[in-house]
């Protein structure tokens, strides 16, 4: 639950936002929207990659954040509940 709470967290969820709604092109681009460093911004972005949330095309001249998922449902269970 704590990794999922880390990874679909408010500042993350935003940054899916602001690649999806804009389009951005690069990392400096979203780095610029977002108000986030490059460097933390591309951590960031590495491990939602990791965990599907976003694809990150790279080419010559950089990388491009690409959103996979920008909505998400969440159910849970009683593991104790055979039903």
């Amino acid at each position: 639950m704590s990794t999922m709470a880390a990874v679909l967290s408010e500042d993350n969820r935003a940054l899916l936002r602001l690649i999806r709604d804009p389009r951005t092109k690069s990392l400096t681009e979203l780095a610029a929207l977002s108000g986030r460093c490059v460097p933390n911004l591309s951590r960031s972005l590495r491990m939602m990659e990791g965990y599907g949330l976003v694809k990150l095309k790279r080419d010559g001249h950089g990388v491009e954040p690409v959103a996979l998922a920008t909505e998400f449902l969440v159910v849970l269970n009683d593991p104790k509940d055979k039903s």
